[in-house]
Protein backbone atom coordinates (compact mmCIF):
# COMPACT_ATOMS: atom_id res chain seq x y z
CA UNK A 1 0.00 0.00 0.00
CA UNK A 2 2.87 2.33 0.84
CA UNK A 3 4.44 1.80 -2.59
CA UNK A 4 1.15 2.61 -4.34
CA UNK A 5 0.81 5.89 -2.45
CA UNK A 6 4.34 6.84 -3.41
CA UNK A 7 3.63 5.98 -7.02
CA UNK A 8 0.43 8.02 -7.06
CA UNK A 9 2.21 10.95 -5.42
CA UNK A 10 5.05 10.74 -7.93
CA UNK A 11 2.68 10.54 -10.91
CA UNK A 12 0.67 13.49 -9.58
CA UNK A 13 3.79 15.59 -9.18
CA UNK A 14 5.06 14.61 -12.62
CA UNK A 15 1.73 15.52 -14.21
CA UNK A 16 1.85 18.87 -12.40
CA UNK A 17 5.34 19.48 -13.79
CA UNK A 18 4.12 18.62 -17.29
CA UNK A 19 1.10 20.94 -17.01
CA UNK A 20 3.21 23.79 -15.70
CA UNK A 21 5.86 23.20 -18.38
CA UNK A 22 3.24 23.34 -21.13
CA UNK A 23 1.77 26.48 -19.58
CA UNK A 24 5.23 28.08 -19.35
CA UNK A 25 6.08 27.21 -22.95
CA UNK A 26 2.80 28.59 -24.31
CA UNK A 27 2.85 31.92 -22.43
CA UNK A 28 4.23 35.06 -24.08
CA UNK A 29 7.80 36.09 -23.18
CA UNK A 30 6.75 39.11 -21.09
CA UNK A 31 4.60 36.94 -18.83
CA UNK A 32 7.44 34.41 -18.40
CA UNK A 33 9.71 37.05 -16.93
CA UNK A 34 6.99 38.29 -14.58
CA UNK A 35 6.23 34.69 -13.54
CA UNK A 36 9.87 34.04 -12.70
CA UNK A 37 9.99 37.22 -10.60
CA UNK A 38 6.83 36.18 -8.74
CA UNK A 39 8.20 32.70 -8.08
CA UNK A 40 11.39 34.04 -6.57
CA UNK A 41 9.56 36.49 -4.34
CA UNK A 42 6.93 33.94 -3.19
CA UNK A 43 9.19 31.02 -2.35
CA UNK A 44 7.67 30.27 1.06
CA UNK A 45 5.94 26.96 1.73
CA UNK A 46 2.81 28.32 3.37
CA UNK A 47 -0.33 26.23 3.31
CA UNK A 48 -2.40 29.31 2.49
CA UNK A 49 -2.47 30.36 -1.15
CA UNK A 50 -0.99 33.75 -1.90
CA UNK A 51 -3.21 36.29 -3.61
CA UNK A 52 -1.96 38.97 -5.95
CA UNK A 53 -3.12 42.29 -4.54
CA UNK A 54 -3.06 45.75 -6.02
CA UNK A 55 -3.71 49.12 -4.46
CA UNK A 56 -6.31 51.26 -6.12
CA UNK A 57 -6.45 55.09 -6.04
CA UNK A 58 -7.96 55.15 -2.55
CA UNK A 59 -5.27 52.88 -1.09
CA UNK A 60 -7.59 49.85 -0.66
CA UNK A 61 -6.27 46.43 -1.60
CA UNK A 62 -8.09 44.51 -4.32
CA UNK A 63 -7.59 40.88 -5.29
CA UNK A 64 -6.53 40.30 -8.86
CA UNK A 65 -9.31 38.54 -10.79
CA UNK A 66 -6.81 36.99 -13.16
CA UNK A 67 -4.91 35.33 -10.31
CA UNK A 68 -8.17 33.97 -8.89
CA UNK A 69 -9.12 32.61 -12.32
CA UNK A 70 -5.70 30.97 -12.66
CA UNK A 71 -6.13 29.34 -9.26
CA UNK A 72 -9.60 28.06 -10.19
CA UNK A 73 -8.31 26.57 -13.46
CA UNK A 74 -5.34 24.98 -11.73
CA UNK A 75 -7.54 23.56 -8.96
CA UNK A 76 -10.05 22.11 -11.44
CA UNK A 77 -7.27 20.66 -13.57
CA UNK A 78 -5.59 19.04 -10.55
CA UNK A 79 -8.91 17.60 -9.30
CA UNK A 80 -9.55 16.10 -12.73
CA UNK A 81 -6.05 14.62 -12.88
CA UNK A 82 -6.43 13.17 -9.37
CA UNK A 83 -9.74 11.50 -10.26
CA UNK A 84 -8.27 10.09 -13.46
CA UNK A 85 -5.18 8.81 -11.65
CA UNK A 86 -7.40 7.07 -9.10
CA UNK A 87 -9.50 5.47 -11.84
CA UNK A 88 -6.37 4.34 -13.68
CA UNK A 89 -5.03 2.80 -10.49
CA UNK A 90 -8.31 0.94 -9.91
CA UNK A 91 -8.30 -0.40 -13.48
CA UNK A 92 -4.64 -1.39 -13.22
CA UNK A 93 -5.29 -3.14 -9.89
CA UNK A 94 -8.06 -5.18 -11.50
CA UNK A 95 -5.84 -6.02 -14.48
CA UNK A 96 -3.00 -7.13 -12.19
CA UNK A 97 -5.27 -9.04 -9.79
CA UNK A 98 -4.82 -12.77 -9.54
CA UNK A 99 -8.41 -13.26 -8.37
CA UNK A 100 -10.16 -11.28 -11.10
CA UNK A 101 -11.79 -13.20 -13.92
CA UNK A 102 -10.66 -12.83 -17.52
CA UNK A 103 -13.84 -10.89 -18.31
CA UNK A 104 -13.22 -8.43 -15.45
CA UNK A 105 -9.61 -7.95 -16.55
CA UNK A 106 -10.73 -7.39 -20.14
CA UNK A 107 -13.34 -4.84 -19.07
CA UNK A 108 -10.78 -3.03 -16.88
CA UNK A 109 -8.28 -2.98 -19.75
CA UNK A 110 -10.89 -1.61 -22.14
CA UNK A 111 -11.94 1.05 -19.62
CA UNK A 112 -8.30 2.03 -19.06
CA UNK A 113 -7.72 2.47 -22.79
CA UNK A 114 -10.95 4.49 -23.14
CA UNK A 115 -9.88 6.75 -20.28
CA UNK A 116 -6.46 7.31 -21.86
CA UNK A 117 -8.06 8.07 -25.22
CA UNK A 118 -10.55 10.48 -23.63
CA UNK A 119 -7.72 12.30 -21.82
CA UNK A 120 -5.80 12.69 -25.08
CA UNK A 121 -8.90 13.96 -26.93
CA UNK A 122 -9.59 16.51 -24.18
CA UNK A 123 -6.01 17.77 -24.52
CA UNK A 124 -6.52 18.08 -28.29
CA UNK A 125 -9.66 20.19 -27.81
CA UNK A 126 -7.85 22.39 -25.25
CA UNK A 127 -5.03 22.94 -27.75
CA UNK A 128 -7.48 23.82 -30.52
CA UNK A 129 -9.23 26.36 -28.29
CA UNK A 130 -5.95 27.96 -27.21
CA UNK A 131 -4.82 28.17 -30.83
CA UNK A 132 -8.06 30.04 -31.59
CA UNK A 133 -6.82 32.94 -29.47
CA UNK A 134 -8.07 32.14 -25.97
CA UNK A 135 -5.79 32.37 -22.94
CA UNK A 136 -6.58 28.97 -21.47
CA UNK A 137 -9.13 26.19 -21.69
CA UNK A 138 -10.15 23.28 -19.53
CA UNK A 139 -12.15 20.43 -21.06
CA UNK A 140 -13.83 17.81 -18.88
CA UNK A 141 -15.70 15.08 -20.72
CA UNK A 142 -17.70 12.09 -19.58
CA UNK A 143 -19.86 9.60 -21.43
CA UNK A 144 -22.59 12.04 -22.50
CA UNK A 145 -21.50 15.58 -21.60
CA UNK A 146 -18.53 17.89 -22.16
CA UNK A 147 -17.84 20.88 -19.91
CA UNK A 148 -15.55 23.49 -21.42
CA UNK A 149 -14.24 26.40 -19.34
CA UNK A 150 -12.50 29.08 -21.36
CA UNK A 151 -10.39 31.93 -20.03
CA UNK A 152 -10.57 34.90 -22.33
CA UNK A 153 -9.56 38.53 -22.44
CA UNK A 154 -12.10 39.30 -25.14
CA UNK A 155 -15.83 39.53 -24.60
CA UNK A 156 -17.70 36.31 -25.12
CA UNK A 157 -20.58 35.90 -27.54
CA UNK A 158 -22.94 33.24 -28.80
CA UNK A 159 -20.83 32.94 -31.96
CA UNK A 160 -17.67 32.30 -29.91
CA UNK A 161 -19.48 29.71 -27.79
CA UNK A 162 -20.84 28.02 -30.93
CA UNK A 163 -17.33 27.89 -32.41
CA UNK A 164 -16.03 26.18 -29.25
CA UNK A 165 -18.97 23.75 -29.25
CA UNK A 166 -18.20 22.80 -32.86
CA UNK A 167 -14.51 22.27 -32.01
CA UNK A 168 -15.41 20.01 -29.09
CA UNK A 169 -17.94 18.01 -31.12
CA UNK A 170 -15.51 17.56 -34.02
CA UNK A 171 -13.08 15.79 -31.68
CA UNK A 172 -15.26 14.27 -28.94
CA UNK A 173 -18.36 13.41 -30.94
CA UNK A 174 -21.98 14.51 -30.68
CA UNK A 175 -22.31 15.15 -26.97
CA UNK A 176 -23.93 17.92 -24.98
CA UNK A 177 -21.29 20.66 -24.75
CA UNK A 178 -21.51 23.29 -22.02
CA UNK A 179 -19.23 26.31 -22.48
CA UNK A 180 -18.36 28.64 -19.62
CA UNK A 181 -16.39 31.84 -20.23
CA UNK A 182 -14.19 33.35 -17.57
CA UNK A 183 -13.01 36.80 -18.48
CA UNK A 184 -10.02 38.61 -17.13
Amino acid sequence: MKMKRQTIWLLTMLSLVVVLSVYYVTTPDQMKTAGIMNMTSNNSLDSTPSKDTNKNDEGKETTSKEETTNEVFLKQRMEQEDKRAQLKEEFQTTIDSATASAEEKSQAFTSLKELQTLTALEADVETMIKESGYKDALVRADSNEVNVSVKSTKKHSKAAANEIIQMARSVLGEKLVIVTFQTK
